[in-house]
């Protein structure tokens, strides 16, 4: 076979040992893998040569390099717990009292959720940003009270009228995804495949290749920060474990490079 300039990424997917489809992704940046086989020299004499070798332990890995987050990347390679369900959320939001309609949490509207009933408190803010709280009730507040309906609606003492205000509150939806994070987490093994297509320089066509690793265990860094105009990007180490033998893989490879040429 000619040698082979690598140029392009392709689609990664993983499965669960079991043969469960776990993550599926074709927008990455990088995927790197490296072999890596040393030895251990034993030096003596006077020439300056080793005289003995002993090979060290293999330390394969591969690197995948993703531009975004992903619940099922967080659990392979962060051992993260992924539930779907009701979720809540915290919220802070600062409006102007309207002497007539008083101030609505916009939040529950924006994202079709739903205002957490007594999880809100609210303080008045004046102009040089001091906070003093108001205490809620469920009638006729006074100029230190509040009272808030079902909805999120706030209204106060016309004392109150056009002050600034901020609220705390906390909202709800039926469906959303969390991610676990316990501090003894560990990832599962599981199936790597990486397929991508090369060209070849002397004919033109396409190459068809394929990276498989058997037995990978996860690892890396998943990035949940956000910095202005800079997009999250997450890595995630694949640590190449020694594979069973299966009907699928016979010899028990711990990897393989297929290539269609």
């Amino acid at each position: 076979m000619e040698p082979l300039v690598f140029d392009g990424v392709g689609t990664i997917w993983a499965t669960a040992l079991d043969g469960t489809l776990k993550y599926v992704d074709e927008k990455i940046n990088k995927v790197t893998m490296q072999m890596q086989f040393d030895w251990e020299k034993v030096m003596g004499g006077d020439s300056g040569y080793a005289f003995h070798y002993t090979a060290k332990d293999l330390q394969d890995k591969v690197s995948i390099e993703v531009p975004r987050y992903s619940p099922a990347l967080a659990e392979l390679s962060q051992g993260s717990e992924t539930v779907s369900g009701a979720v809540t959320f915290d919220e802070n939001e600062e409006g102007i009292l309207d002497p007539t309609d008083g101030y609505t949490v916009k939040a529950p509207t924006k994202f079709g959720g739903t205002f957490v009933a007594a999880s809100d408190k609210v303080y008045l803010k004046d102009a040089t940003g001091a906070l003093t709280p108001l205490t809620r009730v469920v009638a006729t507040p006074t100029a230190v009270q509040y009272m808030i309906d079902a909805s999120g609606k706030i209204t106060s003492d016309t004392a109150n009228d056009n002050k600034n205000i901020v609220v705390v509150f906390k909202w709800g939806k039926t469906k959303g995804t969390k991610n676990s994070f316990s501090g003894t987490r560990r990832p599962k093994p599981f199936k790597f495949v990486h397929r991508f297509t090369l060209v070849n320089d002397r004919t033109g066509e396409d190459v068809p290749c394929q990276l498989t690793i058997w037995k990978a265990l996860g690892g890396g860094t998943t990035d949940v920060s956000q910095e202005r105009k800079k997009p999250t990007v997450s890595t995630m180490t694949l640590e190449i474990m020694e594979a069973e033998k299966t009907a699928d893989n016979p010899n028990g490879h711990a990897a393989e490079i297929t290539f269609g040429i």
